[in-house]
């Protein structure tokens, strides 16, 4: 009896789970349709909401599409702080002629958090969202009649969603031509659980720059002034950011109102109709170790928090490296690395391969086969210098890339206020020239606290030699540091231009040196070391615990109660030992992380000698967060109390 009334509930249960799932795959909600898909990515059904064009069926063409990712506590199909009006979207949508997908940030139906992103505490799932993009949008293209390339599709992302929508269309500008952030988060925690990458947004703007970018940020919003810095990062690395200041708070429209999402719908739409940005050499930086990329192909066995990081990629090479944190970390060593290039080169053809270890500044030069596929391949085992590959055959042209600088007495970071001698050095990745051409460099900065001698060098590009050096030039910066969080580092960018040979046009290069500054500020108080001590909450440095700065330990120094951000150009202070400690300061929502720095001082390091540090500790106001940095200097005696 029992067995026939537990086969009998049990088919009722499950005649009425099909019914409801098919109830779901179809449900009209007012203007738009509530369905789901079958998610390899999650290995679960996925749900999203779709919006059609009125003319969708009575038509064959075929449109494009906007993906909307909604904030913290949104779903597919609502978002409260985001305010907005889905009947009235389809008006929009309907205008506009193309279509709208709202995912499903849900990473777990108990979990009121999307995305899988945040503080360390909240990375709880192996599932990526940078896995399920592609996913949905394959799912999508082959449902729906979609214009499947690049230049018709677009995103728009709210809060958490516009933090999503700044990080994928980063990481994705081959799939995307323009995105859209409202109120986005300016940084947070990005990876698996037991490997997580600290992703700040002000620093990488240069993921972009094939991708039409707009920010709306509201006056009153809370995180106002984090999304400021967000913007002066942009500004600081070139990138045209179209950025919207408008009269509210934390939302993207007003109550009954699409005047906002319709502009950023109006935006994406316009962008559509641009002439597709295709790159001539661009960067990236990716904190996966496995990604492609503009049909170029990257896996690793990075297994640690960090940054591989493509620069200079072109037809005639690539510069590589790994780097602990943005923008200037120390490098990482990765076990090994491959990569693969997009199909460029005529298969079965025989490339000429020069390759340049800048930490070693040593050349080497090989031959590659090109694939049956025009790929070449490059496997590094134990990769930790930063390299540069120069690909060429003998009827290219030359290539130039920076390989670095020296600044005088052999500092590795500029002073301010004051006066320095920089050298920049050079490696051409392309041919050799047949004979010697002269080489123009010009040298820009944003920063108008900055001073160049000498904005424009020429030297010869000889056919013997690959690495050049130009004279010195002298810096002069006044530059304070930065209030809040913006870049406090100084960006040069430059321009090169090679003299043609008969018959041969000009060849014109690009690139950037980022440099660390040194800040001259009153000296702080209250010096306390950990080093194994705990004088907060817990120790971050390591040593006998005695708080006494001495060799062979790694320390954290704190201003009063607060952790310190140092930097310097002391030889005793090992930089590729140091490490940051990160803290969210308490605030209305945990968004905007304090760095802080554990410093390494070498065991050789002689008793009694002074290091100098210049750094900064940060205090945030509650609502709205408004971090503020607190710059001071510090000397510390090795071997004795500070």
């Amino acid at each position: 009896m029992f067995t026939r009334k537990f086969h009998y509930n049990a088919f009722v249960i499950t005649v009425l789970l099909v019914v409801f799932s098919t109830v779901i795959k179809a449900q009209f909600s007012g203007p738009c349709t509530d369905t789901t898909h079958y998610s390899k990515v999650f290995d679960h059904e996925k749900y999203y909401r779709i919006y059609l064009p009125n003319d969708y069926y009575k038509t064959e063409k075929r449109y494009p599409v906007i993906y909307f990712f909604h904030g913290w506590g949104g779903r597919y199909f609502k978002d409260d702080n985001a305010l907005i009006n889905y009947e009235g979207l389809q008006r929009v949508v309907d205008s506009l002629h193309l279509i709208l997908v709202m995912w499903d940030g849900n990473i777990d139906t108990l979990e009121p958090r999307p995305y899988n992103e945040g503080e360390h505490k909240d990375i709880k799932y192996q599932v990526q969202m940078k896995d399920y993009l592609p996913e949905l949008v394959n799912h999508i293209d082959s449902t729906y009649r979609t214009l499947t390339d690049r230049q018709h599709r677009g995103m728009i992302g709210f809060s958490m969603g516009g933090f999503m929508s700044l990080f994928l269309a980063g990481k994705y500008p081959d799939m995307f031509t323009a995105a859209v952030s409202f109120a986005g988060s300016p940084e947070f925690f990005i990876g698996y659980p037991d490997n997580q990458t600290f992703y700040k947004v002000r620093y990488l703007f240069g993921n972009l720059f094939q991708i039409h970018f707009r920010q709306y940020n509201g006056e009153t919003d809370i995180l106002h002034y984090l999304n400021e810095e967000v913007r002066a990062g942009a500004e600081w690395q070139g990138y045209p950011l179209q950025y919207i200041s408008f009269h509210g708070g934390h939302m993207i429209d007003a109550t009954g109102e699409t005047k906002r999402f319709g502009m950023a719908m109006h935006f994406i739409d316009s962008c559509f109709k641009l002439k597709p940005i295709v790159p001539y050499r661009w960067s990236h930086l990716d904190l996966y170790a496995d990604f492609d990329v503009w049909d170029y192909h990257v896996s690793s066995a990075k297994n640690k928090p960090g940054w591989i990081y493509l620069r200079n990629v072109d037809k005639n090479g690539f510069d590589l490296s790994a780097k602990k944190w943005l923008p200037t970390g120390p490098d990482i060593e990765i076990d090994s690395l491959r990569l693969q290039t997009a199909p460029l080169y005529i298969p079965g053809k025989q490339m000429k391969v020069v390759m340049y270890n800048k930490q070693k500044k040593a050349l080497s030069e090989t031959t590659q086969v090109v694939d049956k596929d025009g790929r070449l391949s490059f496997y590094f085992k134990q990769f930790k210098d930063p390299v540069s590959v120069g690909i060429y055959d003998e009827d290219d042209k030359p290539s130039l890339v920076c390989t670095g600088y020296e600044i005088d007495k052999g500092k590795s970071m500029l002073h301010s206020p004051g006066s320095q001698q920089i050298s920049f050095s050079f490696f051409n990745h392309g041919a050799l020239p047949k004979q010697t051409r002269k080489i123009t460099v010009q040298f820009f900065t944003n920063d108008k606290d900055v001073q160049i001698s000498k904005n424009e060098l020429t030297f010869s590009l000889t056919p013997q030699s690959r690495i050049f050096k130009t004279i010195p030039i002298t810096i002069t910066s006044e530059k304070s540091p930065p209030p809040h969080a913006e870049p406090s580092e100084i960006r040069f960018s430059m321009k090169f231009s090679t003299s043609s040979e008969k018959d041969d046009k000009a060849k014109e290069d690009e690139d950037e040196v980022i440099i660390p500054v040194l800040y001259e500020a009153p000296l702080f108080d209250s010096i306390q070391i950990d080093d194994g001590r705990i004088i907060r909450d817990s120790a971050f440095g390591t040593g006998n615990g005695n708080g006494i700065p001495e060799a062979g330990e790694k320390i954290l120094v704190y201003c009063g109660n607060s952790r310190l951000r140092l930097y310097t150009d002391d030889p005793w202070v090992i930089r590729e030992k140091e490490t940051i400690a990160i803290e969210s300061l308490p605030a209305k929502w945990p968004d905007g992380f304090s760095l802080s720095s554990v410093v390494a001082i070498s065991p050789d390091c002689p008793k009694d000698h002074v290091i100098t540090f210049y750094g900064d500790y940060e205090t945030k106001t509650y609502d709205p967060i408004e971090r503020k940095l607190h710059w001071g200097e510090v000397k510390l005696k090795v071997g004795s109390l500070p």
